[in-house]
């Protein structure tokens, strides 16, 4: 979908603070094998800070730089991947409560690791046929939760991407109004397929965190690439033509080349070769990637685009004109934007100065 008139008024991001991978290897929570081969440095722990409450700081943050005030706000998207507190609970209310106030719908969004990026494309349509002026889409995990285990739940998986977590809460203010960033183009699709590959092997009901067990993701992966090997390598293999397939539509919706991307946002992962696997299929640069930045806060869960290119901005690496591609994936949705930088908000060049 090609969008008009639709910017990205200000982000925000709330980082806790890092633990050194090295401390985890040392206190016997990472194995250092496994942590030389991801390339991790350190991670981003929240420690007793649920996920809502970063949500809410990065919110705060965002909703400040925009210059717009909370009851300007038409929507509110709150999106997450694991609990956010307790059952039946709607965070997504108390993000609003807390940062906003009024009485816009407000809404959480379960598209995993891409939904943010779902957030951009539904707050858009919203806007664009509301005729209203403002969103806030925020998104937060706190992983520390006694049923994941953040530094191995992948472990097993069979892929190339060993991932670890951190925590972390992001938010956005998409305005009709201007800003410092133009959505020229957001899309998203769906693999439903894939979801065989984040159940394998686990009953339905009841629901596994209900009985107190841990979420081991790499458990399901390996079992089904031992049921069934030739499907799991073709459901690997259809959901990177599927990324690709969506982010080429989306930059030619956006009416950029691949050789016009100057940045790109993604899953944070510590493997180089994950981030060649995601960019090369669509002749751009790995390099223009987030690599170093995301091994030093691990897989934020929704976090990482908005987290990325929060840091591109306040560390002075983007400038007016250049175009930045922002490509996920989570359980079966995909994900892509494309947004081009109008300005240099005040916000970034004092945080680039001081940095």
């Amino acid at each position: 979908m090609r969008t008009d008139g639709v910017f990205l008024a200000a982000t925000g991001v709330f980082l806790p603070p890092r633990m050194p991978v090295a401390q985890a290897v040392a206190g016997g929570l990472f194995d250092a094998a496994e942590a030389e081969r991801g390339g991790w440095q350190s991670v981003a722990v929240a420690g007793e800070l649920s996920a809502p409450e970063l949500a809410v700081r990065a919110a705060r943050q965002a909703l400040e730089r925009s210059g717009h005030r909370g009851e300007e706000l038409a929507l509110l998207l709150h999106a997450s991947v694991l609990h956010q507190g307790p059952d039946a609970w709607p965070a997504h209310g108390y993000v609003q409560r807390q940062v906003a106030g009024g009485s816009a719908p407000s809404l959480e969004i379960r598209q995993g690791c891409c939904g943010i990026l779902t957030g951009l494309e539904l707050a858009a349509c919203y806007l664009a046929s509301a005729g209203q002026v403002a969103a806030l889409i925020t998104g937060a995990d706190n992983f520390g939760t006694p049923l994941v285990d953040r530094w191995r739940y992948t472990a097993g998986a069979g892929t190339d991407r060993p991932s670890v977590l951190g925590d972390a809460g992001t938010a956005v203010v998409l305005s009709r109004a201007g800003g410092f960033a133009r959505l020229l183009a957001v899309n998203s699709s769906s693999v439903p397929h894939l979801e065989e590959l984040y159940r394998s092997g686990v009953p339905l009901f009841p629901p596994e965190p209900t009985l107190g067990r841990p979420a081991r993701l790499g458990e399901r992966f390996a079992h089904l690439r031992r049921s069934d090997p030739t499907g799991f390598v073709a459901l690997l293999r259809d959901l990177a033509a599927a990324r690709t397939q969506l982010a080429a539509h989306t930059l030619a919706e956006a009416g950029i080349r691949p050789q016009d991307v100057a940045r790109a946002t993604h899953v944070f992962s510590g493997t180089a070769g994950y981030l060649r696997a995601v960019l090369q299929p669509l002749g751009i640069d790995p390099a223009r990637g987030l690599l170093d930045f995301g091994r030093g806060v691990g897989h934020l869960g929704t976090g990482d685009h908005l987290a990325g290119l929060d840091h591109l901005l306040t560390t002075g690496q983007l400038s007016p004109g250049e175009r930045v591609l922002m490509l996920g994936n989570g359980g079966t949705s995909i994900a892509c934007a494309v947004v081009e930088i109008e300005r240099l908000p005040s916000w970034a060049q004092a945080a680039a100065s001081a940095g």
